[in-house]
């Protein structure tokens, strides 16, 4: 061995196609080798090829654009090369090794595609391309999974994988189309420590590490943040849609802020659409299906797809997708009177979206981008599923929901208590849902450094009308009207890659405000149900009086939560010799939050002249305000990141990390006066300690993360008791002191053979309360209101201990040219607590959920699939979130999971 000086490592073209990136970013080696399992059956196929010679990267980029292969290098192997001009059709192994003429490298196959290697003198060391079939495939063999060069863009300029030193998973196209995984609930089967509350777009929460999960709360910030295409999105049900035509997603853990965009505090979701191409790329896939509800066939009916094609070649080209999905729900009501027809926890959505890329000269590049979705869909309704009548104590419960309904007045009817499958409602409508957004991202090359200019508009609209009581009585309706704004501006500079040090900087602003309505509507047999024991027996002889008490009563509340968010930050990467680097971020974020609140009744004035109809009134609407201002709220918060890191060899690397990450507070209100009350800032201080590695003979990775992660002042929607709500409790935006997450987490994959590769992930996370002695008490527990619960050393609600993922991919030629294939997924969680209170009803106990398919690829170059597709197949009955009890509703069900689906879908490319 002799050592040597290492070359210094220039900037990569900026354009690389999504092609070269291989989306395996660390811990993401299962998209590169699923995607690589097509490529033997690709490279005999003949396609035209029309490349002029130029620079290498963009010769190499071009044609793997075109050729629908991963090229795998390094920054040095390419650079002041350019290629040799490739005219003609060729099978691409030819056009490789045309385009490669006279430059010094040669293409070798691996498992994620192609990797240029130095030639040599030796004719043992250095095979050309055109290898006898026999030595290509003990090529073949020796180097199955050669992907310790493939490179990324997750830290805003192109790397290699397994030399970003964060824990990260990224999952690429291949393996997103053929596992069905479209949105965020999907995604939290394949990704270990991620998981998510997706019942309707404003219930929606997502957390990582059973932390940051926020939900029907505006005035609160997401802990785990979601960046679409560069945009970070400030609602969390802007993420509530069918993703479609995405080139990848990367889930990064941890602290963020000091690279791009909004500073999170726990994470990011990054979605990357594919992008407009100057070749022709089309597909068209169509969906029939059905469910376990024994719904007719075809209860399911969905479409997607997407053209790209140059405007004008080498200088505009568009790419524009689009999607459609319509799947019957998993609950049938039972309602003789209306909505009979109707099933509930269904999809209805559908929306589209438009690219257009320019690339006037080689040093600039804009990319502009409209997108618009929208649902209409009965999903808001939440399954009862036990209302005990006494306490844990053993005393008997003085008022109930079962009790309200067994009053004379309901003539003996009997509510759905305890289905899965079965609801008996009559004033719900449809939720709808509308979400659309333009950007416009600018790229100037200056030489040494890259100016990235990033500005964007989006729009969310959500309106929710529910039925509270779930009778086919005319009780009450609930939901919320919800209007979000948000403009954001984003400015990058970044250095090239140096020897000794690279950098990057930038600006972020966002501007945020939403109108928020939330309302109830009552109907002619609310009084019945509402009125206490003493009101109940008092007007039970005069049941028009009943009536009127509540009839028409509408009870209303505003919020109007509005932020200014202006950012500075940076990140330095400082090598500190060949295999040690240091990465420095530092992040600075001043922000300015403002609301107003009102509470305010139209309809039935009262008047009754009768004080009991009165009384019933009055404890329904509780405290009306007129508009106030809360406390305007100005943070300056600071964001950092030390991580260290060393490169042991080009396979197996070690890493750590300290980062800290500040949330500003929220400005809020106490539920049942209306008093200002602000939610404190969040803290959170996080350690990480993890290697990546390829080993036996690169056919095996693992990668392998540590952590500690301490919050404090973790806001949460919690439950407080509430004397003034019929309920007895309200929600509430408040803090809790201290919660601590330890644990570990593991993903990786072997591929076994040419036709078998497994993948496989999983994590242990001790997520505790390691302070909260001030919690409020579970109802069943019945104690003083005064009384406060020590929840201290519990593990957290909605985390799981245990999460364990396994899945494979097996695929082998059939006959005539055709190739059969299948694949499966299971995530396994351990038991946990759904309830923010802990509750005993809250409890969900351990579940797997496994999805899979089987089928058959056909065509010439491999441009269609037909193919039959599971989600749940084994019909596991689960919910990702709890209501407990109260004097008005029984144990709920918030988040149950979809069950059982089965699917035939065609998928061409043309």
């Amino acid at each position: 061995m002799h050592a040597h000086k290492k070359p210094q490592r220039s900037r990569l073209a900026l354009k690389l196609s999504s092609s070269l990136i291989a989306v395996s970013l660390g811990i993401s080696l299962p998209a590169a080798l699923q995607a690589a399992e097509a490529q033997p059956q690709q490279q005999a196929a003949q396609r035209e090829y029309h490349i002029p010679a130029e620079p290498l990267t963009d010769a190499l980029n071009q044609f793997a654009k075109q050729a629908g292969v991963n090229i795998l290098f390094t920054p040095e192997q390419v650079r002041n090369l350019r290629s040799h001009d490739l005219e003609g059709s060729y099978t691409t192994e030819a056009g490789l090794s045309t385009l490669l003429q006279g430059t010094g490298l040669v293409a070798r196959r691996s498992a994620a595609g192609y990797t240029l290697e130095r030639t040599s003198q030796s004719a043992a060391d250095n095979k050309p391309l055109a290898l006898e079939a026999a030595e290509q495939t003990a090529l073949e063999e020796a180097n199955s999974a050669a992907l310790g060069v493939v490179v990324v863009t997750s830290r805003n300029r192109e790397e290699i994988a397994q030399d970003i030193p964060i824990p990260v998973s990224v999952f690429g196209a291949e393996k997103l189309d053929r596992e069905r995984i479209v949105t965020i609930d999907d995604l939290t089967r394949i990704t270990p420590g991620l998981t998510a509350t997706i019942p309707n777009s404003r219930r929606s929460g997502i957390s990582i590490r059973g932390i940051g999960k926020t939900t029907v709360n505006e005035a609160m910030e997401a802990g785990v943040g979601v960046i679409v295409d560069d945009v970070y999105l400030s609602h969390p049900g802007m993420s509530f849609l069918d993703f479609t035509d995405i080139d990848r997603v990367e889930v990064m853990r941890g602290p963020q802020g000091t690279l791009k965009g909004k500073n999170t505090t726990l994470g990011v979701v990054q979605y990357v659409s594919k992008e407009p191409t100057f070749t022709r790329q089309a597909y068209f896939e169509g969906e029939v299906g059905a469910q376990q509800n024994g719904s007719d066939f075809p209860g399911a009916m969905r479409a997607r797809g997407s053209i790209s094609d140059a405007l004008v070649d080498g200088v505009a080209a568009y790419r524009a997708s689009f999607f459609f999905d319509r799947q019957e729900g998993d609950l049938e009501n039972t309602n003789p009177n209306t909505l009979s027809d109707q099933r509930f926890h269904e999809r209805n959505r559908r929306g589209g979206k438009v690219q257009l890329l320019l690339t006037p000269t080689e040093d600039f590049s804009a990319k502009f981008s409209v997108d618009y979705s929208e649902l209409s869909e009965y999903s808001n309704t939440r399954p009862f599923q036990e209302d005990p009548t006494a306490f844990a104590t053993g005393a008997n419960r003085p008022i109930t929901y079962s009790s309200r309904l067994a009053r004379g007045y309901f003539n003996g009817y009997q509510p759905i208590i305890g289905s899965k499958d079965k609801l008996d409602v009559g004033q719900v409508e449809p939720i709808k849902t509308r979400n659309y957004g333009a950007s416009a991202k600018l790229d100037w090359n200056l030489g040494s450094h890259v100016l990235t200019s990033i500005t964007a508009y989006r729009k969310y609209s959500f309106t929710g009308i529910n039925d509270l009581d779930q009778t086919r009585f005319d009780i009450a309706k609930f939901g919320a009207f919800i209007d979000t704004k948000q403009w954001s501006q984003e400015f990058r500079l970044a250095s090239d890659i140096g020897e000794v040090i690279d950098y990057q900087v930038g600006f972020f602003y966002l501007h945020s405000e939403t109108n928020q309505i939330n309302h109830t509507q009552y109907g002619s047999d609310a009084g019945a149900f509402y009125a206490n024991a003493a009101q109940y027996t008092a007007l039970s002889g005069n049941p028009s009086l009943l009536q009127q008490s509540l009839n028409g009563l509408r009870s209303y509340s505003r919020f109007t939560p509005e932020t200014d968010s202006y950012a500075a930050f940076g990140q330095l990467n400082w090598h500190l010799t060949e295999k040690a680097t240091l990465t420095l971020g530092l992040r600075n974020t001043y922000e300015i939050k403002d609301s107003t609140g009102e509470k305010w009744t139209e309809g039935n004035d009262g008047g009754f002249g009768d004080a009991t109809a009165e009384a019933i009134r009055s404890n329904v609407i509780g405290n009306v305000y007129d508009r106030r201002d809360g406390k305007r709220i100005k943070d300056n918060s600071v964001s950092w990141l030390i991580s260290p890191n060393y490169k042991v060899n080009d396979d197996l690397m070690f890493y750590a990390s300290a980062a800290g990450g500040e949330k500003s507070g929220g400005v809020s209100f106490i539920t049942g006066t209306g008093q200002p009350l602000n939610a404190d800032p969040e803290k959170v201080l996080d350690f990480e300690l993890g290697f990546k590695g390829l080993f036996l003979d690169r056919k095996l990775m693992l990668n392998t993360n540590f952590y500690r992660t301490r919050v404090r002042g973790y806001q949460s929607t919690t439950t407080v008791i509430d004397p003034s709500s019929t309920s007895g409790y309200s929600s509430q935006l408040g803090n809790i002191p201290e919660i601590t997450a330890t644990g570990v987490e593991l993903e990786g994959a072997y591929r076994a053979t040419d036709r078998w590769t497994f993948t496989f992930a999983g994590a242990y996370n001790r997520a505790k309360y390691s302070d909260w002695d001030g919690a409020t008490c579970p109802t069943e527990l019945n104690l003083p209101i005064t009384t406060t619960c020590d929840n201290t050393g519990r593990q957290i609600s909605s985390a799981p201990k245990l999460t364990g993922i396994f899945g494979f991919h097996y695929t082998r030629p059939i006959w005539g040219g055709l190739k059969g294939h299948a694949f499966m997924s299971t995530v396994i969680r351990s038991k946990q607590n759904l309830d923010i209170l802990l509750s005993e009803y809250g409890e969900q106990g351990g579940y797997s959920v496994t999805d899979g398919g089987f089928g058959i690829i056909g065509g010439k170059k491999d441009n269609w699939e037909l193919n039959i597709v599971g989600k749940n197949i084994f019909d596991k009955v689960y919910t990702t979130s709890v209501g407990s009890y109260n004097a008005t509703t029984p144990v709920l069900w918030d988040g149950i999971g979809q069950r059982r689906y089965l699917g035939v879908v065609f998928r061409t490319k043309f």
